[in-house]
C-alpha cells in the first residue's frame, strides 16, 4: 500500500462506486452510497458554518450515520468526536464543553438543557427508535439521518495534507466532569492503517467481520476505516449478544469474512458456547484476531485447534490509534503467549528500571499519539524527556524480541478490553446526596480479566438497587460497577488516597457473603429463587421482575449478566445449564423452565 492520505482515501472510496461498503443486519451500503452521504455532511457543515479544525460531537445508534460522519469530517478538515449512543447526557455535555463543539449531533436532543448556550444541536432523524445497548456492538442502522434539509454538496471535500492536524478525538477516560480527550493526527492515523494493511493482507478483495462499538478506537479503526483504506467490506451484525450467538457467527460464514475481529471476552463466549466449529470454514476466512487485551493462552490454543484457523494477538491502546505489538504466526510477529514484537514503531522497557528486561512498557512511533486534549499535566506525565510514551504495563522482554505484558502499574481497571478510570465511577456515585465516600477498585475476573467494584460510605441507609440505579443514570453500561457495596470505613493511606490492596481485599470479601447466596425463604421454589437471583445480578427490586421479564425490560441485562445469572441458579440449585440451552434464553421465565427441567 502507498503512503495513505486523505486525497487518497477519497480517491478509494469514490473509485468503488457499486462495490459494498458496508453491511448492516438489514441493509448493504455501497461506496456509492458512503459518498452520498459525505456530500450530504458538506452541506450540513456548511450551513452551520463548521470549519477545518472545528469539532463535532457525533452521539448516535444509527451505525451508517456515525460512520459518514466520521469520514465525512475527517476528509474535510472537521474534528470528528464519536460517542456511544447511551452515553449519559452529563458526560456528552461536558465532552461538548470541553472540545467547544460546533455541532453536537443527537439521536435524542440532551435533556433539560444540558447543552444550552454551549454548542449547537442537531437531532438526527429516525424512522425507529434506537436499538437495545449491547456490550460490544450499537443498535439497528436507520435511514434518513439528514432527511431533505441538505442535499449533497457540490463542492468537493477539503482534503487538508497536514499530517500534524487532528483526525479525531476520543474520550475514553477521565471524570465527567473533567473528561480526558485522546488527540489522533492524521499522520498517526494513517501510520497506523498501513501498518495493518500490510501484515494482514487487507485488499479489495478484504471483507472485515468486526461489530466493535464505533466510539471506541478498535471499532472504528479496525472496522469502517480500514475497509475504506482499502477499499473493501466491513461487515457488522447488530452487536453482540450470547442470545443470538449463532445468528452472529452464522454471518461470518454467510458474509464469506477474511477476517474477523474481536475482544478476548468475546472469544472465550465462542469458545465456551458455541454449537459449531465450522464459522470459519470459508477458504477467503483467513485470520482470526483478537484485539485490546492479552488473549489467554489456553484460549488462544482453544481456538486455533477448534477452528483450524491462525489466530492473532494484537495489543494498543487508545493512544496508539489501535495496534502497537502484534504477535501470531507471521515472521514481523511476536511469538505464542506474548503480545508480540512492535511493527513499524519501537518498544522498551523503561531505561531507569532496576531490572533492564522487566519494568514499565514505552512506546515510540508515528502512530502514537502527541497528547490528550487541553490537558498538558497529563500530556507531560505520560511522556518521558526523550519522548517516549508510558503505557503504565508492567512487561517482561524476551529473548526473541517478544514482550509479555505482567500487569498494570496504573490505577485504570482493563474490563472486556476497555479501560475504566476509577475515579470517573466515583465521581458519579458522589452526585447521589446519600453517598459521602466512595473508592473503586478492579477485581480480578475470568471472563473480564477485571471488573470494576465500588465501595460507598452513606450518610443514610440506600440500598445496592437504587445506588445501582443512580450509576446508570451517570455512567455508561460497561463502567458500571459490578457491585456497589456500603461499608463502614475505606481504608486510607497518609495521602489521603484510598489503599487499593487493603480495600481490594475487603471488597473480595464483601462480595463472597453477598454473591454465597440469593436472600429466599427456606424451602423456596425454583421461581422465586430464580427472581431473588436476578434481582441480585441486576440489582433491581423485585417489583421489575417476572417470568416475562426479559433482556430489554432491564438495565443492565447484557450476554455477560446473564451468564452470571446462570452461573449463580446453577449454584444455588446444583444443576449445569447445557452450553446448547444458553443461547435460546430470552426471558427469566426461560431460566426456571430449564433449571426447573434440570432439577427432576
Amino acid at each position: 500500500m502507498t503512503k495513505l492520505s486523505l486525497q487518497g482515501l477519497w480517491q478509494t472510496v469514490g473509485a468503488r462506486g457499486g462495490a459494498e461498503f458496508m453491511v448492516l443486519p438489514d441493509r448493504r451500503v455501497s461506496y456509492g452510497d458512503l459518498v452520498r452521504s459525505i456530500r450530504q455532511w458538506l452541506t450540513c457543515f456548511d450551513a452551520h458554518g463548521v470549519q477545518p479544525g472545528d469539532r463535532i460531537v457525533i452521539r448516535t445508534a444509527d451505525e451508517e450515520t456515525m460512520v459518514a460522519a466520521f469520514v465525512g469530517a475527517l476528509l474535510d478538515g472537521v474534528v470528528p468526536v464519536p460517542l456511544t449512543a447511551d452515553t449519559p447526557d452529563a458526560r456528552a455535555a461536558a465532552v461538548s464543553a470541553n472540545v467547544e463543539a460546533a455541532l453536537f449531533l443527537s439521536d435524542i436532543a440532551p435533556a433539560d438543557d444540558a447543552l444550552a448556550g454551549t454548542t449547537r444541536v442537531l437531532s438526527l432523524s429516525t424512522r425507529s427508535a434506537p436499538a437495545k445497548n449491547s456490550w460490544f456492538g450499537r443498535g439497528r442502522p436507520r435511514d434518513g439521518a439528514l432527511g431533505d434539509d441538505y442535499p449533497p454538496a457540490i463542492r468537493e471535500p477539503r482534503l487538508l495534507s497536514d499530517e500534524h492536524d487532528l483526525a479525531y478525538v476520543l474520550f475514553t477516560s477521565g471524570t465527567t466532569l473533567s473528561p480526558s480527550g485522546v488527540m489522533i493526527s492524521r499522520g498517526n492515523l494513517f501510520a497506523n492503517l498501513a501498518t495493518l494493511s500490510r501484515l494482514f493482507g487487507y485488499d479489495q478483495r478484504s471483507r472485515i467481520f468486526n461489530d466493535m462499538i464505533l466510539a471506541h478506537a478498535d471499532g472504528i479503526v479496525q472496522g469502517p476505516l480500514l475497509a475504506a483504506a482499502n477499499g473493501c467490506t466491513v461487515v457488522r451484525a447488530g452487536g453482540f449478544q450470547l442470545s443470538r450467538l449463532e445468528e452472529w457467527l452464522g454471518t461470518v460464514r454467510r458474509e464469506r469474512a477474511t477476517h474477523v475481529i474481536t475482544v478476548p471476552t468475546v472469544w472465550s463466549l465462542i469458545d465456551r458456547f458455541a454449537e459449531h466449529d465450522d464459522y470459519f470454514d470459508a477458504p477467503e476466512c483467513g485470520a482470526l484476531l483478537s484485539v485490546a487485551a492479552k488473549l489467554p493462552d489456553a484460549l488462544w490454543r482453544r481456538l486455533e485447534s477448534r477452528f483450524s484457523r491462525p489466530v492473532f494477538n494484537q495489543y494498543g491502546l487508545t493512544e496508539t490509534v489501535a495496534s502497537a505489538l502484534y504477535a501470531g504466526p507471521q515472521p514481523e510477529m511476536g511469538v505464542f503467549g506474548t503480545v508480540g514484537r512492535p511493527v513499524d514503531c519501537e518498544a522498551r522497557i523503561d531505561p531507569d528500571a532496576s531490572d533492564q528486561r522487566q519494568g514499565e512498557l514505552h512506546l515510540r512511533g508515528a502512530n502514537v499519539f502527541a497528547g490528550y486534549w487541553r490537558n498538558p499535566d497529563r500530556t507531560a506525565a505520560t511522556f518521558v524527556t526523550d519522548g517516549w510514551m508510558k503505557t503504565g504495563d508492567l512487561a517482561r522482554f524476551r529473548d526473541d524480541g517478544s514482550y509479555e505484558i505482567l500487569g498494570r502499574l496504573k490505577t485504570v481497571i482493563m474490563t472486556g478490553g476497555f479501560l475504566i478510570r476509577p475515579d470517573e465511577i466515583d465521581e458519579a456515585m458522589l452526585r447521589h446526596p446519600a453517598v459521602q465516600e466512595s473508592a473503586t477498585v478492579g477485581i480480578a475476573d475470568e471472563l473480564f480479566d477485571e471488573v470494576p467494584v465500588t465501595a460507598v460510605v452513606c450518610r443514610e441507609p440506600i440500598d445496592e438497587a437504587t445506588l445501582t440505579a443512580h450509576a446508570r443514570s451517570l455512567l455508561e453500561p460497561h463502567k458500571v460497577p459490578k457491585r456497589i457495596i456500603t461499608v463502614d470505613a475505606i481504608p486510607y493511606g497518609d495521602s489521603g488516597k484510598a489503599q487499593i490492596g487493603p480495600l481490594r481485599e475487603q471488597m473480595l470479601a464483601a462480595m463472597a457473603l453477598l454473591d454465597g447466596d440469593p436472600t429466599v425463604g427456606d424451602g423456596a421454589n425454583v421461581v422465586d429463587l430464580v427472581m431473588a437471583v436476578a434481582c441480585d445480578v441486576f440489582r433491581v427490586k423485585p417489583d421489575r421482575l417476572s417470568t416475562r421479564t426479559g433482556a430489554g425490560d432491564v438495565p443492565g441485562w447484557d450476554s455477560f449478566s446473564q451468564l452470571t445469572l446462570l452461573m449463580a441458579v446453577e449454584e444455588a440449585l446444583d444443576i449445569r445449564v447445557p452450553a446448547s440451552r444458553v443461547a435460546a434464553i430470552r426471558t427469566l421465565g426461560d431460566v426456571v423452565r430449564i433449571a426447573k427441567e434440570l432439577k427432576r
